[in-house]
Parts: C-alpha cells; structure tokens; sequence
C-alpha cells in the first residue's frame, strides 16, 4: 500500500510538469513558425501515456494491472518497459515504439494549420493482442479530451492517419471511451469506403452506423520493411490531406466534433500522437512547419480548392417574371410558373436552381402554388427539375406561424431532394423548426434581408439563432447587407463556419433600403474580396444569383443573369481560380 502511495505521488508531480509544459508551449506556433524538429534525446516536446498492458507481458513491476490490452487499468506516464526510447539506429537518431504495450507518445503543445512530416519502418517484433494480424501504428492529430477518458484509456479523441501494412494512409475516427462525443468528417469515397478525388463527397464517424468511422487510403504507395516510408500530414482549418512517400491517398473536409444531440463543433487543432499498438516501428525526421494554405498541387490533386467546386446557380425566383411578359402581365404582377422558371434557367450555362415554396406551380398543376401541391405533385415537379438537366439542391420556404405549415414545406424539401432550405424562421418557433430539421436531416441556412424587414438584418442576429440550434446554418444575402451599412466580407467572416449557402447579387449604395440589385461587377461591392475570404474559410456550398429587378422592365432578368455569370468568371480568373 506504501508503494501504491509512492507512485501515485509520483504520477501527480509529473501531471503538475506535464501542466506547466502545456501552458507553457501551448502558442509555440506563435512564438515561431519556423520548422519545429520534434525529436530529440530528452523528448521535451512530448509526454508518454501507456495503456493497459497485455497478460502476456513480462517483467512489468510487482502488482501492476493487466488485461487484454484495451480495457482496464492504464499504466499512465509510467513506462517501465521503454515502449517509447530515442536510440542511435545505422548513426541516425531515431524513436522506437517497441509496440509491447499500447500506448501513445503525446505532444505538450497544440497544433493548427501546419504540415507534419516524419518517417517511418517496421521492426521485426510483433506483440498480443496484434500477434498475428498485421504490423500496425499510427498518427493521431487534432487531438482534444483527456487521458483518462480516451480510446482503450489510451488515444486520445481525433483523427488518425493510420500506418499499417499495406493500408499506410487510411483515415480513422477515434471517439472517447465511451463513444459519447465522436469525431466525424467529410469524404469522398466510392462504396468500397476507398478515397478517390472524383467520388461523391460522405459524412463519416459521428452519430451514423458503426463502423462507418473510416475510410481507405487510395492505394499503397509503402515501401517495403527494410525501406524508410515517408508520410505527411497537410492540415488547414477542418479539412486535410494524408501523403505516403509523396502521393495524396487521402483527403477530408468539414472535420468536427459530434455530440450526442448531433450538434457539431469544427476540429481546427489539437496535440499530436504516435503510437505503440502490437507491432516494433522505428520513426525518425519528424517535423511540424505552421503553414497557411494546402500547396497548389497538393491543393488540387487532394480536391481542396474549394473554389473549384462552388456550385453556382440562379434562384428561381429571379425569373418570376414571364420571359415576354405582355403590358397586362407587368400592371397585374403576373408571375411565371416553375415549368417557366425552368425553361429560362435553361438558357444560361447554370446546372444548379433554387427553388421558392410560394411559386405558382404552372397550368399542369391547376396553377396551385408548391406549398399546395399534393405529393404527387411534388414528385412530378421533381420529375420536371431533372429532365431539363437541372439540379435542384435548395429551396426558400416560407414556413408560418405554426409547426404545421413548417412541417408541409420540410415534406415538400425532403420529397425534392434538397440539401438545405433557406428560410428565415420567427425567433419563437426556432426549436420547433430546429427539430423538424433535424427529423427531416435537412439544414436550415437563415437568410437575411435588410434592417426593418428582417430580423437576421445583422450577422450577429443570425449568430444568436444558430447558438444551441445544431440544424441551422447561414445564407448570406450578400446584396442585403449593403442596404444596412453592413460590409458583405464583415458579415461573412463573423459567419465563418456555419455558411450552407449564399445567395449572390450587387447593390449600387450603402445605406439605400430602396435601391434594387445590380449584376455582380456593377455594384459597390468587392467580390474579390468576397470570394478570397470564402476561399479562406473553405466554403463549397451552393452559390445561388438571386435578382428581385425585372431587366428594365422588359421581364425574366435573363441578361443580368448572364452578365453576372460572365463577370463572376472574370474575377476569379483574377484570382487565379479556374472554373
């Protein structure tokens, strides 16, 4: 009992270290962006953890718990074995990780934005549990939580750029120990769960079905036992990109945190973690430089350019005039129907539409508006969305003032497919409407009008919506803000990591209520400025051109359509984005 109390003594001292340590270091990025070696003989960078050693293992000190490697007592900061030791290997210093006991080797400090490069070979011993399964280790990053609630009690909750034979590079999301809060991200990956640049883009880990927490490297590009294999890790806000010897084989997005009421917290940063699991691995020339963007090549080969897939499209709104509307169809504000609507979006180069709840269905439908039609109804309109070749993702919806009406247009978003639904819900029914989002696993972007007309007039009003409100996002009016004072790029990085949508126009004056938009370019707006920050926040969402002027008089705002398409190309050809 004496010995007991002599090591936990102990353990508490080197906690109080580890503390200061990680106060200590935690800005070290700030301090210095330089390229940072992390290993040296002391490891003064990193803190030991080891789990819970296997019933195999000998020569463990008198009374020290076993178990079958994943569950039960940790060892903690002890390491009485040396699972983790720098050594001199052929004259080059190295870290070995024998892998005899589970565990993981942890950074004091915390990382953000940086690239991460090290080296790597197996030793020839393998331990239980992974006695006859493949050679296996790994780097953990984005690591947050505590040691004590971590994975098998011994890696900590985040992401996992895995080192196996054969499968180096794969993605894993590690939750806590009792899967409670789990990581998840965004991938693209084909049914076989392999990455591939070009595959629809799957949320992963989370709330979904186990084992849903992975996905495959693209292919093996390993050297074999006797050769140093090279991995990097490129990370930039939620999203990064795992290389083996050069080659990108792996590449995720929107990284976050899950909780149990399915709300997600963005995962920027966190320590970093290699780890001993069963297998004898040598690591050496690891080191973290901060970076600030994904290389070019890298950027394009991983399908991280966000900008290349911004999905522009028009609302449909903006043609709610007939296409030739005659003198009777302007004094009575005759509008278009969706067949209508339809048929003028066509005209442009746009895949993508947005539709609106209160638009008039069209003859066919007995000019019944889309909230009214039956489910039929909606199916065929559906029916009609796609043999023009269009892609309908989104659609305004008006709601109401109870949950019925709510419920209608959610059954009407859920039968079209759509993404995302832009509304602007009354403050009284944001919990109603946040639950019915959630049964319906449709987001809810807040769009905002202008001061007097709409409650979201501010982005920080949209802010308070979107707090404790898991299933609501934004949709930035850029053309709106002007008309409140408000400078588009301001509201836009006050919005950072809740944008779905944005709907697109220009404005001529600040502080104007009264003034109509004007196409992209024509305006006060900086749309090259608009399209930098949400460039730099990684935004790949629908951008939707949305105009409420008819062209000049003459109906369908095809031509402003067109000259925004046009110019919209034109700065980000300025900006060195191709389209």
């Amino acid at each position: 009992m004496q010995n007991r109390n002599v090591i936990n003594l102990m353990t508490m001292q080197k906690i109080a270290q580890i503390l200061f340590f990680v106060l200590f270091s935690s800005s070290i990025f700030a301090q210095n962006s330089k390229k940072i070696n992390l290993l040296d003989d002391k490891l003064i960078h990193w803190y030991k953890w080891m789990g819970v050693p296997h019933t195999s293992v000998q020569g463990l000190p008198v009374g020290t718990a076993k178990g079958d490697g994943m569950n039960g007592m940790p060892m903690g900061m002890n390491d009485p074995k040396q699972v983790f030791k720098v050594m001199t290997l052929n004259n080059e210093k190295v870290l070995r990780a024998s892998g005899e006991i589970y565990g993981g080797l942890t950074t004091k400090a915390e990382y953000q934005n940086y690239h991460l490069q090290l080296k790597y070979k197996w030793g020839t011993k393998k331990w239980e549990p992974r006695l006859n399964l493949p050679k296996d280790c790994g780097i953990m990053y984005h690591l947050t939580g505590t040691n004590e609630d971590a994975f098998w009690s011994t890696f900590l909750m985040g992401i996992e750029c895995q080192i196996s034979e054969k499968n180096s590079g794969q993605l894993f999301l590690i939750p806590n120990k009792n899967y409670s809060i789990r990581p998840c991200a965004e991938v693209t990956v084909g049914e076989d769960t392999t990455w591939n640049v070009n595959a629809p883009l799957k949320f992963k880990g989370g709330y979904t079905t186990f084992p849903n927490h992975y996905a495959n490297r693209s292919e093996n590009f390993e050297g074999n036992s006797t050769e140093w294999t090279t991995i990097d890790v490129y990370t930039i806000g939620s999203a990064a990109v795992h290389l083996v010897n050069g080659h990108v084989v792996m590449a995720f997005q929107n990284a976050g945190i899950q909780k149990a009421d399915m709300s997600i917290t963005p995962l920027t940063k966190g320590k970093i973690q290699l780890q001993s699991e069963g297998a004898e691995v040598f690591y050496k020339d690891i080191t973290v430089e901060e970076i600030t963007d994904f290389p070019s090549d890298i950027k394009k080969l991983s399908g991280l350019d966000f900008a290349q897939k911004w999905k522009l499209g028009v609302g449909l709104w903006t043609f709610h005039t007939p296409l030739n509307p005659s003198e009777n169809d302007i004094k009575t504000f005759n509008t278009s129907s969706v067949a209508e609507q339809l048929e003028i979006a066509g005209k442009t180069e746009l895949k993508y539409v947005e539709g609106f709840s209160f638009s008039k269905a069209g003859k066919e439908f007995k000019d019944s508006v889309l909230m009214n039609l039956s489910a039929s109804g909606i199916k065929k309109l559906g029916e009609l969305v796609k043999a023009k070749g269009l892609k309908m993702e989104s659609i305004y919806i008006t709601g109401g003032k109870i949950v019925a009406d709510w419920k209608r247009d959610f059954e009407i978003a859920k039968a079209l497919n759509v993404r995302y639904v832009a509304a602007e819900p009354p403050v009284n029914m944001w919990n109603s409407v946040d639950s019915l989002a959630g049964i319906y696993g449709i987001k809810v972007a807040i769009h905002n009008h202008w001061k007097g007309v709409s409650v979201y007039w501010h982005p920080d009003s949209v802010l308070v919506a979107l707090k404790n409100h898991p299933n609501f996002g934004a949709c930035p009016d850029l053309g709106h803000y002007p008309k409140s004072g408000i400078n588009p790029v301001d509201a836009l990085k006050k919005l950072e990591g809740h944008i779905i949508g944005i709907h697109l126009k220009d404005i001529a004056e600040y502080n104007k209520p009264d003034l109509k938009d004007v196409p992209l370019g024509t305006g006060i707006i900086d749309f090259s400025e608009v399209f930098k920050e949400l460039r730099r926040q990684h935004f790949n969402g629908n951008i939707i051109i949305e105009s409420d002027v008819e062209d000049n008089g003459k109906g369908s705002n095809l031509a402003s359509v067109n000259q925004t398409i046009a110019n919209y190309h034109k700065v980000l050809k300025s900006l060195q984005i191709q389209k």
